[in-house]
């Protein structure tokens, strides 16, 4: 007896019946190859598959037809045609929305024909242009994490055990960096009138690459586009545990590097120098060896309750005992195989 076999995607709700259907009509025609009477047919959702690149999004579904022996050239050419043709035709809306992959082959003891056809050229070059344009723009999100070098947790000492945490924490302690705070290399950076100096935390900015959504730690690194240099500026606070919005959040108190590190260009995130000069002077040297959750980790512990898009940046935590910087003054970082950002600070004008 003839087979029709369908495999498709995991992430496809597909109506099979319909599609066997589709299929079966088109491959009995005039009963030359598949009887009248029909054919074994079998759909299979296929959960575990990789295609091109990885993107969650891609769907695919093929259709195996095995036929008897003694059947000519033209004869399964002409069977080919009519059922790819048909097939094609039921599925074109699904391949509209979305990045789909629709392959064919008819059988005999071996496969004799193979049919094809997809669109994920088109999604890759539309994911590459928006992945761009993202990285191009000024992020959406930027996400810090305090307290995530040892230096940090070791000087809070046994305060980290008293009410009412009781504990070192066991999660990433973070805190955001809205759009008012974006500011460039080279930007002077204006103080609020009631601020007379501030930390300046030198950060390793992770820029992703796509959305990242609850990924693994082996994963992590494979959703990154790249690295800047990022200041987060910040008024000087003890509020270590509740988000310090009032003191991290003023205006122009995220200058982030013009310069995107492409992650091929970077050995090891968790193994770069870190230099900070006031006033051409060295102020503090640090390295990212010393994070508690190093990259990987930190994006895989934060993507587990949010998610980031591409473009979007999380800072891995600035070293502990950061320079403060007053009005007058300028700072410089210097991030080994990533960059360079400094900036001059201004008073504050009536």
């Amino acid at each position: 007896m003839p087979h029709i076999w369908i495999e498709y995607s995991g992430n496809l709700d597909l109506d099979t019946r319909t599609l066997m259907r589709t299929v079966q009509d088109a491959a009995v025609g005039d009963g030359t190859l598949f009887p009248l009477a029909g054919a074994r047919t079998r759909a299979l959702r296929v959960d575990d598959c990789l295609i091109v690149d990885g993107h969650p999004d891609n769907a695919f579904i093929h259709v195996v037809l095995r036929i008897g022996h003694g059947r000519s050239d033209a004869q399964k050419a002409a069977l080919g045609e009519r059922v790819f043709q048909a097939l094609s035709a039921v599925l074109a809306p699904l391949m509209a929305a979305r990045p789909l992959g629709i392959s064919m082959q008819i059988e005999e003891a071996d496969p004799v024909l193979n049919y094809k056809v997809n669109n994920y050229r088109d999604y890759l070059a539309a994911r590459a242009a928006e992945a761009a344009a993202a990285l191009a723009a000024p992020p959406r999100t930027v996400v810090g994490a305090a307290l995530n070098t040892r230096q940090a947790l070791q000087a809070l000492g046994d305060t980290m055990d008293a009410p009412p945490y009781k504990a070192a924490p066991q999660a990433p302690v973070l805190y955001i960096k809205p759009a008012n705070t974006y500011a460039q290399d080279g930007d002077v950076i204006t103080l609020p009138a009631d601020v007379d100096e501030v930390e300046v935390g030198a950060c390793l900015g992770v820029v992703f690459s796509r959305r990242a959504t609850q990924v693994s730690e082996a994963e992590a690194l494979a959703y990154v586009a790249g690295y800047r240099v990022v200041a987060d500026l910040s008024v000087p606070h003890a509020s270590y545990f509740r988000p310090a919005l009032k003191q991290k959040c003023r205006d122009g108190f995220c200058p982030i590097g013009r310069d995107l590190a492409p992650a091929a260009s970077v050995p090891d995130p968790d193994a770069l120098e870190i230099e900070v000069n006031v006033d051409g002077v060295l102020a503090q040297r640090a390295t990212t060896a010393d994070l508690v959750r190093p990259v990987a980790r930190l994006i895989a512990d934060v993507t587990q309750f949010m998610s980031f898009d591409a473009g979007d940046m999380l800072l891995v935590g600035a070293p502990y005992d950061a320079p403060r910087v007053r009005a007058g003054q300028r700072y410089d970082i210097r991030i080994l195989h990533v960059g360079t950002l400094g900036n001059r600070l201004a008073a504050a004008t009536a």
